[in-house]
């Protein structure tokens, strides 16, 4: 007997419609499923991993995700003093000065990634902004280990302050500068000292981006910067100099290049990096830290800040060969967003800043460098430079990314290496 080989359905075909909307509501509860997983609404997420842990698991001395990114970023300072936070039993607390020792100071500026300890202090509740004046915490004892600080063993839940104050704290001195004298009468080009944080970044040897000195060993700048040139050893950092012909002869070696893991090249999203330098550098007026501003941090629209580098006079032109500087007022989100001016591509962890008439703005070469504000006499990274159509034109003002949008990822780049020695690319 002959057969023929024939290709049979294993179902009805009367019954394929239904077999295929049951294929499509299992696929859209896949993949929102995946999608809450992968967002973690209310819930911390492992950057290591896209697994989700509940709040109250960061920071318990437990390490829930793989590379132990829980318990990383588990003490801040905040508002305009200062004040010291540390996030325990799923809420950020704020620190009594009940039971404070100075001891304490050092161990948690190690924590916040600074190798350095200024002083503390503390200010009574109702001196501080009203969201850091509930969910307190005393501390009786902090132990420290080489990898992490266990919280839950040291802090106490305080309804109140029993003494009425709270803890601020000073890990550097930074945001300074020594008196300086202009060279150029009603000119642009800046003098030596005024500008003791900003870098001039350079890869082989020529100037390409700038950036701003935030610690001895680290360097903030645009991720855009490095995101195509990631090879520390051809990248060198100048500072303490004004005209480039007066550029150090031995610049300092970059060790590590750290750029934000969601940096987005075509939207500009994220677009934040570190420099580690392979020695520390020594400050002496012409070479100086800008202070990272706090969480919680505001800064006004309409505030004149200041920016600063060696990038283009003009569109299209050449670097410059002495720093410049300007001030430009910062913008709100709301107006730099108009459809007149950059059409609502403008996110929450962007700042403009300019003139929406134009003629003063940053330009090419300018990339990285500081959007410095200063706040009663101390100067703050309020800003990176990252884009702008064109230089100086009118309704395209600065686009530079807003500091306090990354200062959990700054802070948790410099904790990891000074625990570890080691940098991975973070949330």
């Amino acid at each position: 007997i002959q057969s023929t080989s024939k290709c049979h359905l294993l179902v009805p075909l009367r019954f394929l419609p239904y077999i295929l909307v049951l294929l499509l509501v299992v696929t859209l509860a896949v993949a929102i499923g995946l999608g809450v997983q992968y967002n973690c609404i209310g819930k911390f997420r492992c950057g290591s991993s896209f697994k989700c842990i509940q709040p109250s698991a960061r920071c318990d001395g437990v390490y829930n995700c793989k590379d132990g990114e829980d318990e990383y970023r588990c003490v801040r300072l905040s508002g305009r003093n200062a004040v010291l936070q540390v996030f325990t039993t799923g809420f950020w607390r704020t620190v009594c000065s009940d039971d404070w020792k100075e001891a304490y100071g050092n161990a948690t500026c190690k924590h916040l990634g600074f190798s350095s300890y200024v002083s503390s202090g503390n200010l009574p509740v109702d001196a501080v902004e009203e969201e850091f004046q509930r969910y307190f915490v005393s501390l009786s004892h902090w132990l420290s280990s080489n990898r992490v600080t266990f919280l839950h063993n040291s802090t106490h839940i305080r309804e109140e302050c029993t003494s009425g104050k709270v803890i601020i704290l000073k890990c550097l001195v930074c945001g300074t500068r020594s008196r300086y004298s202009s060279r150029i009468v009603g000119g642009n080009a800046s003098a030596p000292k005024q500008w003791p944080w900003q870098v001039s970044l350079q890869f082989q040897g020529f100037h390409l981006c700038g950036g701003s000195v935030i610690t001895p060993w680290w360097i903030v700048t645009a991720a855009h910067c490095v995101y195509d040139l990631y090879v520390p050893s051809s990248w060198s950092v100048q500072v303490g100099f004004v005209t480039q012909q007066d550029a150090p002869v031995n610049p300092h070696s970059v060790e590590k290049i750290i750029y934000h893991r969601n940096y987005k090249p075509k939207t500009m999203g994220n677009d934040i990096a570190l420099i580690k330098l392979a020695a520390p550098l020594v400050f002496n007026g012409l070479i100086e830290p800008i202070c990272l501003p706090n969480f919680g941090e505001h800064f006004p629209a309409g505030k004149m800040c200041w920016i600063s580098g060696w990038g283009a006079t003009e569109e299209g032109g050449d670097t410059s060969e002495t720093m410049n500087y300007a001030s430009v007022p910062l913008i709100s989100n709301k107006i730099c967003n108009h459809r007149d001016v950059y059409g609502g591509i403008i996110t929450p962890s962007m700042l403009c800043a300019g003139f929406l008439r134009g003629g003063v703005d940053t330009c090419q070469g300018d990339s990285g460098g500081p959007l410095a504000c200063e706040v009663r006499s101390t100067w703050k990274l309020v800003g990176s430079t990252s884009f702008g159509v064109g230089c100086a034109e009118v309704n395209k003002p600065g686009v530079y990314s807003r500091t306090t949008s990354f200062l959990d990822w700054i802070h948790e780049q410099m904790e990891v290496g000074s625990f570890t020695g080691k940098i991975k690319l973070l949330y």
